[in-house]
């Protein structure tokens, strides 16, 4: 069993303060291809969780991350082999840190996306969240800015064409039902969602700047090492 590092939370809004001091439930998302989501790292966090949350859900985006392979230019079956060899990988990584945090409890899970995605609430989520993207100019222009990010990640220097923005867009919205009703999802009185750094498009559906809200059983925070939130503070005041 590992000893747990501390981690700094820092919610979007009170509403999201008011989510995660309940407890009840956190969604750990985990994105394919980032180096920050190491097995130490991970362990250390699904350690800290498990004394912090009622209840611990890991989400996989197998089947999200075969819109990014697609805009880069791979035909559809080798970007879906691609994407489930690469995600496999992945879950690999967080089953041994849940292995090496003390193993998880009855109530917690590991889900690849694929697995979620069939269900009607996810379904009923992301139909909002496509109409809403269409018509919110300012919520797309948000959402194309992340696409472009993720796939300069992929291809550093190779600036995406308009058509390649539009397919990655597809990996985004599949996430959004997370944002927007984990809590449905997974069938818990409130759920909490995270990443490791800010958002630009949790600061938009969190903030109130978008026709997309969240409810206020839903949460969103910042959740990252308490020795990198120091030294992220320290850079700052230099």
């Amino acid at each position: 069993m590992r000893t747990d590092h501390s981690f700094v939370v820092e919610p979007y809004s009170e509403n999201c303060r008011a989510v995660y001091g309940r407890r009840e439930h956190v969604v750990v998302g985990v994105s394919p291809g980032n180096s920050y989501f190491r097995v130490g790292l991970l362990a250390d966090l699904l350690g800290w969780l498990r004394a912090e949350f009622k209840q611990i859900d890991v989400v996989i985006p197998d089947s999200a991350l075969v819109h990014t392979y697609v805009a880069l230019g791979y035909p559809a079956e080798k970007a879906s082999k691609k994407a489930h060899a690469e995600t496999s990988v992945l879950r690999n990584r967080v089953l041994r840190a849940w292995e090496m945090s003390g193993n998880p409890r009855d109530v917690d899970g590991v889900h690849r996306m694929s697995e979620l995605s069939s269900h009607s609430c996810y379904q009923k989520l992301l139909a909002s969240a496509e109409g809403i993207l269409t018509g919110d100019p300012r919520l797309r222009e948000t959402a194309l800015g992340m696409s472009r990010e993720v796939l300069l990640a992929r291809r550093p220097g190779c600036d995406p064409t308009c058509h390649q923005l539009e397919h990655a867009l597809r990996y985004i919205t599949a996430e959004l039902p997370f944002f927007l009703g984990s809590a449905e999802i997974f069938g818990v009185p409130s759920s909490l969602c995270f990443y490791h750094q800010r958002i630009p498009l949790a600061n938009d559906l969190f903030a109130g700047r978008s026709g997309l809200r969240a409810p206020e059983r839903q949460g969103y925070a910042v959740i990252r090492p308490r020795h990198h939130a120091e030294n992220r503070q320290k850079g700052s005041t230099t």
